[in-house]
């Protein structure tokens, strides 16, 4: 898989990935008629062998989810640093990781970046077989718990059609990757505030550093232009925004799994004169899975290129490979 340390910051941007034709409907993944789907899988193969991701449009049409999950993080990152209900949800004060993370907090994914933005994380609220009490925290904002519970099961039902459709797409059952990430207990939802910022982007002053995600896919929904990402030749596109489009990223488990057939998206954000708001939801593979490349995609001319790993290790490797590399010069 691509190493985030062959990723750059500043290669330069070969065009717009509103170039491609990569973007489907999102209700046609869940309930679709059959040869609609079957089509559609198919586009969903090519664009993943192709380029690298895709979009799902129309994914959250009539409804107030967005509309009530920006707002809520609009009035959250719109506090001081200093006040109480932010420093109430502080991650540097607590165990786990959830909660909010301050400006300049984030990992380097490459050595001596510094990351122009600040986090709330949070997690499942219970596994498909226990309630999971106090992992999360909430900030003492009206509806803010119940609208960002709300987006949490609405994109988990697209990402879990987004994972059928790719399964089907790399030739495995429609269920295997759904069953494979369906506790839910490694999934993370981050609501990222990218302040407006004069900083020119370069190797050093980031939005956010180039990186391939860790799980399995990545469902991304952003309010203004910054991210870029690769294809599978290694170039550079600008993802345009839209509140009714969702980025589909595909991560490091996909590639062990495929064998490197479905690359992992490289990824980044340049620093933008404009303030963005960004909603990321990360879809893991169950935590006691061992994940390395399955049969289909092994052969002779093929032998296996990734040894096996579960997705907490991988999690834990990869963090703390990035958190050394906050102190280390480029």
């Amino acid at each position: 898989m691509p190493l985030t340390s062959d990723l750059r910051q500043s290669d330069p941007v070969a065009g717009s990935v509103d170039d491609a034709d990569i973007t489907f409907d999102a209700r046609g993944l869940i309930d679709a008629p059959p040869a609609v789907r079957e089509a559609l899988v198919g586009s969903v193969a090519k664009a993943c062998e192709q380029t690298g991701f895709f979009y799902l449009a129309n994914a959250f049409e009539n409804s107030s989810l967005v509309p009530d999950l920006l707002s809520r993080m609009r009035e959250f990152f719109s506090l001081a640093d200093d006040d109480p209900i932010k420093r109430a949800v502080d991650n540097r004060h607590k165990s786990g990781s959830y909660g909010w993370m301050p400006l300049f907090g984030e990992p380097a994914y490459q050595p001596g970046t510094i990351a122009h933005l600040e986090s709330f994380d949070c997690g499942p609220e219970q596994t498909a077989t226990k309630l999971l009490e106090g992992q999360n925290v909430w900030p003492s904002i009206d509806g803010f718990r119940a609208d960002v519970s709300a987006y949490w099961e609405a994109v988990s039902e697209l990402g879990n059609a987004a994972l059928a459709a790719i399964s089907e797409a790399a030739g495995l059952a429609p269920d295997f990757l759904p069953t494979a990430c369906s506790t839910q207990e490694l999934n993370t939802l981050r609501l990222l505030h990218y302040p407006a910022n004069e900083t020119p982007a370069s190797d050093i002053e980031v939005g956010i550093s180039a990186h391939t995600d860790f799980e399995c896919v990545t469902l991304i929904l952003q309010t203004q232009p910054g991210l870029e990402l690769t294809d599978v030749k290694g170039n550079w596109y600008d993802a345009p925004s839209r509140n009714d489009r969702i980025v589909v990223l595909l991560g490091d488990m996909l590639e062990r799994w495929t064998n490197g057939r479905f690359r992992a998206t490289g990824h980044r954000v340049r620093n933008t004169r404009w303030e963005r708001y960004s909603a990321v939801m990360f879809f893991a593979v169950d935590s006691d899975r061992l994940i390395e490349p399955l049969a289909p995609f092994v052969d002779e001319r093929n032998p296996p290129a990734y040894s096996a790993v579960t997705q907490r290790e991988h999690i834990d490797n990869e963090i703390r490979r990035a958190e050394l590399n906050r102190a280390s010069p480029r």
